[in-house]
């Protein structure tokens, strides 16, 4: 467990492992306090990049040795590229970089000296980047553990003490960021043998307790009462139970403030059903559940962050597999609230687990309701893996959401939900059938969504690109993003 904490005090005179500073690059590119450094080390940054050996160049990361010039053995540079060009988004890349570089040599202490001007946005980037370039998930490997490096303890060091309560701020702020995205990754990494849908729930009861949140879970007996259709379908081919998850948070006040609802997709594995998957194309479906990962996550967040709303929290779990028993086909199923759907495609499950779930959600008589999902193959041809598919029912809520991604580099692109879309997915013997004519994928699983997401604003978000195996980010590792969290608590800090 990485511990980060602020200290007082001169970068010549720590004893720490190594002390981590940005460099610009450019001529005549040395801070005060990059400059500060170099006189201590007798000019040996400036010698550096007169020479070309370092340049400053984003992501670019070179150590020096100080033999005894300061109390550190080592002086880590990292380029910050141009200044002009620096922002939030670059601080995390450079940290996480950084970071891995110092790990990797075996650093277990490192001080990051820092200016007066520094904002706790930057700080809390700083923690973001590191943290998450960080991450690993290796819990299930039993060889070579004694060889894992870790780092250990980063101090940000000030010598200013009235700067101290805003930089804690930012450590704060960061901490409970990551630690929502840490959880949403791990969550998606699990194997399906070791996170079915009961599971998943009973993660959510000890977020739900450690953060004070309250929550309920339907199993299959409650969700036949309740008349989840859709999701009894998915779910009746498999031997795991499904479960429905409601967490809320500042339940106490639900009345006097605005509710906001996030519904995630909780397949803990797809096979497709009886319109089954091949081979390499259920290798990584341990990650259907991302939708629900990303709610988890941001809710335990939000659990933490306290703010001035009433949030909900449905998770709509289940597995999707083939058996004598499995959904079929030209099956008619009921969804919660009535109507009926034509099952086409039992690999287009997640809409239909989420159909009970955006049905349910009128209950709450939210301002807003936003689901996340890896909803479709199709958005990943049109957008690729670093950019979401969002569409909606109501444009501001949407711009709301636009904002927030650019603010954390979470980036969505919007799609069309125009009315022309619905015509390829009526059903002659059903209300709605789960599939379209084979064209506008992505579009055609927000509008079967749009028809159950009645009575309220609504926006879809289409991970299906976004939750897995991002690549060129140094703080995304291989596998789970937790792509939404950072995301959905930057939309709830805004929302006011």
């Amino acid at each position: 467990m990485l511990k980060i904490n602020v200290k007082v005090g001169d970068f010549r005179q720590e004893e720490t492992d190594a002390i981590a500073l940005g460099i610009y690059e450019g001529e005549d590119s040395l801070t005060p306090l990059a400059e500060s450094v170099d006189q201590a080390l007798g000019g040996a940054i400036s010698n550096l990049m007169g020479l070309g050996d370092f340049e400053g160049k984003l992501k670019q990361v070179v150590t020096l040795y100080t033999n005894g010039k300061v109390s550190s053995p080592r002086i880590s540079l990292v380029g910050c590229g141009k200044a002009e060009d620096f922002n939030q988004e670059n601080i995390r890349q450079v940290s996480a970089k950084h970071a891995q570089s110092l790990r990797n040599l075996g650093v277990k202490k490192i001080i990051v000296p820092i200016p007066d001007d520094i904002s706790d946005l930057s700080v809390q980037a700083i923690v973001e980047g590191v943290k998450l370039g960080l991450y690993t998930f290796d819990q299930h490997k039993t060889e070579g553990r004694n060889e894992i490096k870790e780092l250990e303890e980063l101090t940000f060091l000030t010598a200013n003490e009235s700067r101290t309560s805003v930089i804690k701020q930012g450590i704060e702020l960061g901490n409970t960021i990551t630690d929502g995205v840490i959880l949403a990754r791990d969550l998606t990494n699990q194997p399906a043998n070791y996170l079915t849908p009961t599971i998943l729930a009973e993660t959510a009861q000890s977020v739900a307790k450690e953060k004070n949140l309250r929550c309920e879970i339907f199993d299959s007996v409650k969700l036949q009462e309740e008349k989840f259709g859709a999701m009894l379908g998915v779910s009746q081919g498999s031997l795991e139970e499904p479960r429905f998850v409601i967490l809320e948070y500042g339940f106490e006040e639900a009345n006097e403030k605005d509710t906001l609802v996030l519904v995630g997709k909780g397949i803990t594995f797809d096979s497709g059903g009886l319109s089954l998957k091949s081979g390499s194309g259920m290798e990584t479906m341990k990650d259907d559940m991302a939708g629900a990962a990303t709610v988890l996550g941001a809710m335990q967040a939000i659990g933490e962050l306290k703010p001035d709303l009433h949030v909900v929290g449905l998770i709509a779990a289940s597995e999707n597999m083939p058996s004598g028993t499995a959904q079929r086909p030209g099956d008619i199923v009921t969804s919660y609230g009535g109507k009926t759907i034509e099952i086409l495609n039992t690999d287009a499950e997640g809409r239909l687990v989420l159909a009970d779930a955006l049905g349910y959600a009128k209950n709450f008589k939210p301002e807003a309701v936003i689901d996340f999902a890896t909803l479709t193959g199709a958005v990943v041809t049109s957008l690729g893996r670093s950019t979401a598919g969002i569409m909606g029912t109501d444009q501001k809520l949407v711009d709301r959401i636009i904002s927030a991604a650019e603010k954390t580099h979470e980036r969505v692109w919007q799609l069309p939900l125009w009315d022309d879309y619905e015509e390829a997915l009526k059903s002659e013997v059903a209300d709605v059938k789960n599939t379209g004519d084979g064209t506008a994928g992505a579009i055609a699983g927000g509008t079967f969504l749009k028809k159950f997401a009645e009575g309220y604003s609504w926006t879809h978000i289409d991970i299906g690109g976004t939750a897995f195996d991002i690549k060129g980010s140094s703080y995304i590792s291989k596998g789970g993003s937790g792509y939404g969290v950072r995301l959905l608590i930057q939309l709830v800090r805004d929302w006011h």
